[in-house]
């Protein structure tokens, strides 16, 4: 950053809420926000918020993901002249997916209760290259997650609203697709934004669809499943388990059934946090904040009409 010391004047916010600019005070004339990781979950997000609100003009908003549905980033996307957003989390996130379906498939859970119970179980295994794998949402992540699926000889069938090849993909179909598929698949992977099209997109008829034995991952929002649907489908092995890394409630109450079913592996929304996926989204910042301060044309360009 100190190679646009003569351009800025950075005004950082601690966990602790306290503001300070460590460059000093400047006579800016343009306002600009990063939203980093730190800042949509320190515990001193609704600052961050309130205190970019209050600029009286914000030129660019660079966000940490690539999501834009969260009520507080539609209000963002509204104030911002320019919003920005990052795909950088893409190749973490579909490294989770690969662990999922690897710990599924080669009976992860199962091994790690004989072992506990000191019993020398030799349990067959399923080769991913003998899956079909169906991700709906066929974009950064989705697309992430077939490269690496297809290298392990998987069959992959990606769902976006645009159909036509992909190197990720066997075959790429559109939604309408989707019920007529979901009883063929070994996997279904929710990679999805959420919208009025996609809540609870994953409910009942939608589980009585998949395959017994099959596996639900989800790494797209919790809203996209009716968790009181998944429960009970677990309950009929169809699918047999689901991974999840996010629900529809973050932090997941104590209280809540997801905790204790033994046929849900649950994550607390981490799938994107490695160190390299901050460097690379980092990074994309510091390329654009060097384009925006000498007018050039930025990276992850958000159009203005996806916060109308």
């Amino acid at each position: 950053m100190k190679r646009f010391a003569t351009e800025i004047s950075p005004l950082v916010l601690d966990d602790a809420g306290d503001l300070t600019q460590p460059w000093g005070e400047s006579e800016a004339t343009s306002a600009i926000a990063y939203g980093t990781q730190d800042a949509y979950y320190s515990p001193a997000a609704i600052k961050f918020f309130q205190t970019m609100f209050e600029f009286e003009r914000l030129d660019w908003f660079q966000s940490s993901a690539a999501g834009t549905e969260h009520p507080m980033i539609q209000a963002t996307g509204k104030k911002a002249q320019v919003f920005t957003g990052s795909h950088e989390q893409s190749d973490a996130i579909a490294e989770w997916v690969l662990w999922a379906g690897l710990d599924f498939f080669q009976r992860g859970p199962e091994r790690r209760v004989a072992q506990s119970a000191q019993k020398w179980a030799r349990l067959l295994f399923r080769e991913i290259s003998s899956t079909h794998w169906l991700i709906l949402g066929f974009g950064g992540i989705g697309q992430a997650c077939g490269t690496r699926l297809r290298a392990l000889g998987a069959h992959v069938t990606g769902v976006r609203r645009r159909a036509g090849a992909s190197d990720a993909a066997d075959r790429v179909v559109k939604p309408q697709d989707i019920p007529a598929l979901l009883p063929q698949a070994d996997a279904v992977v929710l990679s999805l934004p959420l919208s009025e099209a996609t809540e609870n997109m994953a409910d009942a008829a939608f589980f009585a669809r998949m395959s017994k034995g099959s596996l639900l991952i989800n790494v797209g929002r919790g809203g996209l499943v009716d968790e009181t649907a998944l429960l009970a489908a677990l309950d009929k092995s169809a699918p047999k388990a689901a991974y999840l890394d996010v629900v529809s409630q973050e932090p997941l109450p104590t209280e809540h059934p997801i905790w204790r079913h033994p046929s849900i592996v649950l994550t607390a929304h981490i799938s994107a946090l490695t160190e390299s996926a901050k460097v690379r989204t980092d990074s994309v910042f510091i390329e654009n904040l060097a384009c925006f301060l000498k007018g050039g044309q930025l990276r992850n360009l958000v159009p203005a009409e996806v916060f109308s």
